[in-house]
């Protein structure tokens, strides 16, 4: 008898196997298969485009390091019933800035870290795609905020939670010029 339980068990374990870690690996591989790649075959994927799910309202963001003398496309991508049609995207540098002078009592200085936007699409027609080039190594956040998706009738969807897939592509600085 435990032996036909434990050949049952089994059999269930091998069939729900490959459906086991479909809903994460939907998710997690989101930009390879939902991002808009560049036509301009010098792009490469980078190592740091990443999915992930987001809650509607809820600002999430994925902290990468973007290197001098590189150019970068960085294209979204998400489910579009959910998360609505366009979602607030921001580059964003966090630069640490000295608080006052050192004092006589202590030789440290004090830091603060404060955030550089460098780029935000709500003044750029809410696109969904950067390229730029990069004249110094930087350690930049992508921030990123779902307004949600409403129907013909206003009405959100009952789900508030979807991918969001952040693809960065890099190619070397072109020279240009003379």
């Amino acid at each position: 008898m435990l032996m036909r339980i434990l050949k049952h068990s089994l059999v269930v374990a091998l069939l729900a196997a490959p459906f086991a870690g479909q809903a994460q690996y939907t998710c997690a591989d989101y930009h390879k298969f939902n991002c808009e790649r560049s036509t301009d075959k010098r792009f490469s994927m980078n190592g740091q485009s990443k999915s992930a799910m987001v809650q509607v309202g809820k600002e999430t963001e994925l902290n990468v390091i973007v290197y001098r003398g590189q150019d970068y496309r960085i294209t979204l991508c998400h489910d579009r019933k959910v998360l609505g049609e366009a979602l607030a995207i921001r580059l964003v540098e966090k630069v640490r800035v000295p608080v006052g002078p050192a004092t006589a009592d202590s030789t440290k200085r004090v830091y603060e870290e404060v955030e550089k936007v460098l780029w935000d699409n709500t003044e750029h027609d809410m696109v969904q795609e950067v390229e730029f080039s990069c004249t110094a190594t930087k350690r930049i956040a992508v921030e990123v905020n779902a307004p949600g998706a409403t129907d013909k009738k206003g009405r959100k969807p009952d789900v508030d939670i979807a991918c969001v897939g952040i693809l960065i592509e890099h190619m070397p600085t072109p020279g240009l010029g003379f």
